[in-house]
């Protein structure tokens, strides 16, 4: 028996704040492309099924947009024979028994086959038996629905989470729940995992399918894409869906250099065919504070025009001794943005009551900030 293997589809995320010519998330939309196209893929390998570990939506209640183009997905792989199995990840799952799970929607479909709810479901397809555990509301509650299974011979175990030995992965999102490593048994036939968006083979039989698309630049290193799955020896082959479309460019060392020779830098490295559809990222380190504010600002923000995203992340070259001496605290944003003002109003840059009034509003604003992270968004784009 021959399987595909996706996870982390995150249909609805949206981000980076391009529109096209229809004032549609630039983003978003290659989201629902991503996902059409591994349709097809999956179409073309002719598998006996698919299986997706979790994560199709990026939210818990997604608008009708992604809910659309998944239902069209379904029918696209059942009308071709392929049946789908499906488990809930922590970003399409509800966080309380008082809400509605979106896969309600999808309950009833021909050879579609959902579990969800937090409990353990068995499929059984062919010869084989699908042994999926959704996201779960506790950690604990992993162990204690894996102890539900019965072995029939020939297995295949389907979860969503972060194993123990990829702890450093953390993408410190809403309802990230640890798998034990004791959960990886050698005699299921395969593990197919979800969470984790890099293509990873974390045991002998057991593999993160990672996400068809990039996301953050946390993930510009990531192989990404489907498995296709042979039951029989457990072999897994990477199938690539589209090229890579994430570049996070090596550091530019900008000691001594000019603005003519920086922005020369920068525009060799964004060339409108080199950046088209594409999301990048220029760390500019050592770079003269007085040489980077004198680059003509408006070119700056043309060169990027052709991509999804373009950020330019300058590295001053006077930061470099205060960031020595004094370490940076990623816990205390309101008071680094009050400092920064401060010294902004010392040096003549701003007056003193624009600082004060600034100051007020922005703290506020970095208070909701925080407040938020734990919202269901993945990491920031910075």
């Amino acid at each position: 028996m021959k399987i595909v293997h996706l996870a982390d589809s995150h249909l609805g995320f949206s981000g980076y704040n391009r529109l096209d010519e229809h004032g549609r998330n630039r983003m978003e939309e290659r989201v629902y492309e991503g996902f059409d196209l591994a349709v097809e893929k999956i179409i073309s390998l002719r598998p006996d099924a698919v299986v997706h570990a979790g994560d199709v939506f990026h939210h818990v209640r997604p608008k009708i947009r992604p809910l659309v183009v998944f239902q069209r997905g379904l029918q696209r792989l059942t009308d071709a024979g392929i049946p789908v199995i499906i488990i809930s990840g922590n970003h399409d799952a509800p966080k309380s028994f008082s809400s509605s799970s979106p896969f309600l929607l999808f309950e009833g479909m021909k050879d579609v086959h959902i579990a969800q709810r937090y409990a353990y479901e068995r499929f059984d397809l062919d010869d084989h038996a699908f042994h999926c555990i959704p996201f779960c509301l506790e950690p604990d509650e992993y162990l204690q629905e894996f102890g539900k299974i019965e072995r029939s011979g020939r297995d295949v175990l389907v979860m969503h989470g972060l194993v123990e030995s990829l702890r450093n992965k953390r993408l410190r999102t809403v309802g990230e729940h640890e798998l034990k490593d004791s959960l990886l048994k050698r005699d299921f036939d395969y593990i197919a995992l979800g969470h984790f968006h890099g293509q990873a083979r974390v045991a002998e039989n057991a593999w993160y399918s990672g996400s068809v698309e990039y996301f953050n630049f946390g993930e510009a290193g990531d192989q990404k894409g489907l498995l296709s799955v042979d039951l029989e020896d457990g072999e897994a082959l990477s199938v690539e869906v589209r090229p890579k479309n994430m570049i996070d460019h090596p550091p530019v060392d900008c000691s001594g250099l000019s603005t003519e020779a920086i922005a020369e830098v920068l525009m060799e490295l964004c060339d409108p065919q080199a950046v088209r559809d594409k999301l990048i990222r220029i760390t500019l380190r050592n770079v003269s504070r007085a040489a980077f504010r004198r680059i003509d600002q408006v070119k700056l923000s043309r060169l990027g025009a052709e991509a999804i995203y373009l950020k330019v992340r300058p590295e001053f070259d006077d930061e470099k001794e205060e960031r020595m001496e004094r370490p940076a605290d990623r816990f205390s944003l309101q008071q680094e943005f009050v400092d920064y003002l401060s010294q902004e109003s010392r040096e003549g840059r701003i007056a003193e009551a624009i600082r004060k009034e600034v100051a007020g509003y922005g703290s506020a604003v970095l208070e909701k900030a925080v407040a938020a992270k734990n919202t269901e968004v993945l990491d920031a784009p910075q």
